[in-house]
């Protein structure tokens, strides 16, 4: 007998907010602000995930504190949380989305967007931000970016570095407070909560 994955978008948005880091701790007014739910709606969800196992509470002063809980099912519904986003960035930027889907090919490894996209305050001037956990064809990628009129920025990292830098170096820590993983979201994932 199969059993209903019951996730909603709000779910997903909620849970979004948890991928800002993966250290970041909500209470339930905090979260109301941020995603458009009622604290009644809030609140189910946040039990819900919490009973599941993906998050954890505790007690501060009168307010509950929500974080998530660093085990092998919270990096599942994560991976959920991720696929969101990048969905939710394609529709809203969709020729951006177009750009970087032609230029995947030239890259083997973990790739991660990050910048005023991620950020969600690129203008039609932005330039696309990224970083490679592997390598990548400049060839391939300065070709697109001649084609589409538009400044690509690739900031080059091996895997290694990038998971001794999460807590030390600036740019990956501000990779992993803003950020859509477009390869390889295991790896980033997975490096920060093991």
């Amino acid at each position: 007998m199969s059993k209903i994955l019951d996730i909603t978008e709000n779910h997903l948005k909620i849970l979004s907010l948890f991928t800002k880091g993966y250290d970041c701790e909500y209470y339930i007014r905090e979260i109301c602000r941020h995603v458009p739910v009622s604290h009644g709606a809030a609140q189910n969800i946040l039990n819900s995930l919490e009973e599941k196992g993906v998050l954890e509470s505790v007690m501060k002063g009168r307010n509950r504190i929500f974080s998530l809980r660093k085990t092998g099912l919270c990096v599942n519904y994560i991976l959920l949380a991720e696929s969101y986003k990048r969905l939710k960035f394609s529709e809203k930027y969709p020729l951006t989305y177009e750009i970087i889907y032609k230029i995947l090919p030239a890259f083997t490894g973990p790739l991660a967007l990050f910048g005023s996209y991620s950020s969600e305050l690129a203008t039609e001037f932005s330039d696309i931000d990224l970083l490679s956990a592997g390598g990548f064809d400049k060839r391939q990628v300065d070709e697109v970016s001649r084609k589409f009129k538009v400044d690509i920025n690739i900031k080059q990292y091996t895997k290694e570095i990038v998971l001794l830098g999460i807590g030390n170096d600036h740019l990956i820590k501000e990779v992993y407070k803003n950020h859509i993983w477009l390869c390889c979201p295991e790896f980033f994932v997975e490096g920060y909560i093991k």
